[in-house]
């Protein structure tokens, strides 16, 4: 795993002085190598991928941008709640469930954010004999009717009282009426979709921004600090692909131009169309709303038609995954995300537990699992409690600090931006 600074930023760095990990620095997985690659850029053969470490190339916070794409540095949270806490917890027959898309991989890595929970919860109960909490992983295997189906089960078991997650959008449309009408509070480190806190849910509570403040951050930021003129936005068939892409469009005004917008299939990489359509109207930037290995076969596609063209994408493709697929055309790519980058601590702990480093809102969930420990350990035991008191919730964790909207979403804006560079 690559990882040197590509740009060093004041403010950005840890409290020991080395600079943060990006989300994109955060697992170290790579896609099958054996792969084949098209002789047609943007046809639909499988994209080749090698090793992140191999390709020469780094992703790098940069630092955080504002509502209107400006560049801002804040410092991190100097007393994060720690979920170990006094030492003194007690209770019985407790569980937390982790809930989501936990094997598939398909634009999160589900199994390094539950470890983020995992992480919290065994940290808890190494300090507090009194109260042995159980971890109950839910995996819906990217299926939402799974998710609704799941979801059920989870709220039937009495010694549930909270869940982290659904992790993905799609989860969480589908589940989380469920977990609603069962007064069970459900906190997302991931699902980003703006709609999910339309649904006028009580138990919904989300641990980063929506796609409509990544969206608008990102898209002013290409036009105010890039000065791009005309931008074509690609958006993947997701719930969280096509949402992002909006909010992209409508943040862009003018400069998106219509006539290069398009819809791909998440997994088919048939981009000729959509390349082609990007050089007809004389683009200067794409921003591409989907998963790191399509973000990655789109880039090597279009710098083969289109080499000088910006490219930036959300956060599903912030990960080393991007890199193995883009190789060195990745250079100079833009990467923005809702997650926070892995302070050195978290990074050691998790990586020394787990054996590779945490993923991008692995470091969400832990902070979200510590919050509900804190209600736990402050004997708000039941599910109507606890709920209530994560509403009601104001402190800092790890990433940021925690206060929600009574829609669920969280008071305060963060985004960050990365850059991918030559090692």
């Amino acid at each position: 795993m690559v990882v040197a600074a590509v740009v060093a930023v004041a403010g950005c760095a840890t409290d020991d002085g080395t600079a943060p990990t990006s989300p994109a620095a955060k697992a170290g997985a790579t896609s099958p190598a054996s792969d084949t690659a098209s002789s047609k850029p943007g046809s639909a053969a499988a994209p080749t991928s090698v090793p992140p470490s191999q390709t020469g190339m780094a992703i790098r916070t940069v630092g955080r941008i504002n509502i209107d794409g400006q560049r801002y540095d804040a410092p991190a949270p100097a007393d994060p709640a720690k979920p170990a806490g006094d030492g003194k917890a007690t209770c019985r027959n407790l569980s937390v469930a982790v809930a989501g898309d936990l094997t598939s991989r398909d634009g999160i890595d589900g199994a390094a954010i539950a470890n983020g929970v995992q992480l919290a919860v065994d940290r808890f109960n190494a300090a507090n004999p009194g109260c042995h909490l159980g971890l109950i992983r839910v995996d819906s295997k990217g299926n939402g009717v799974v998710a609704a189906e799941q979801a059920k089960r989870t709220v039937a078991n009495a010694s549930v009282v909270a869940v982290i997650g659904p992790l993905t959008s799609t989860d969480a449309l589908a589940a989380g009426s469920v977990y609603n009408q069962a007064g069970l509070a459900a906190l997302s480190p991931s699902a980003t979709a703006p709609t999910l806190t339309d649904k006028g849910w009580k138990s919904f509570f989300r641990g980063v921004n929506n796609d409509d403040v990544q969206g608008e951050a990102i898209a002013r930021h290409l036009v105010t600090a890039r000065h791009r003129k005309k931008v074509c936005v690609i958006a993947d068939d997701t719930d969280s692909g096509a949402g992002l892409a909006q909010t992209v469009t409508q943040g862009l005004g003018s400069v998106a131009v219509p006539g290069c917008a398009a819809n791909v299939r998440r997994g088919h990489h048939d981009y000729a169309a959509a390349v082609d359509a990007v050089v007809k109207q004389g683009a200067d930037g794409v921003y591409f709303a989907g998963a790191a290995r399509d973000a990655g076969a789109f880039l090597t596609a279009l710098r083969a038609a289109a080499p000088g063209v910006l490219f930036a994408a959300g956060d599903e493709a912030n990960s080393p995954e991007f890199i193995a697929y883009a190789g060195s055309g990745a250079d100079g790519a833009l990467l923005s995300c809702s997650c926070a980058p892995d302070p050195a601590e978290f990074t050691k702990a998790f990586t020394e537990k787990f054996g590779t480093a945490p993923a991008q809102y692995s470091l969400e969930a832990y902070d979200l699992a510590t919050i509900v420990i804190r209600g736990i350990a402050a004997k708000h035991q039941t599910r109507a409690r606890l709920r209530d008191y994560v509403a009601k919730y104001s402190g800092d964790g790890v990433s940021r600090h925690y206060r929600w909207a009574p829609t669920g979403d969280l008071i305060g804006n963060a985004v960050w931006l990365s850059h991918v560079g030559p090692v």
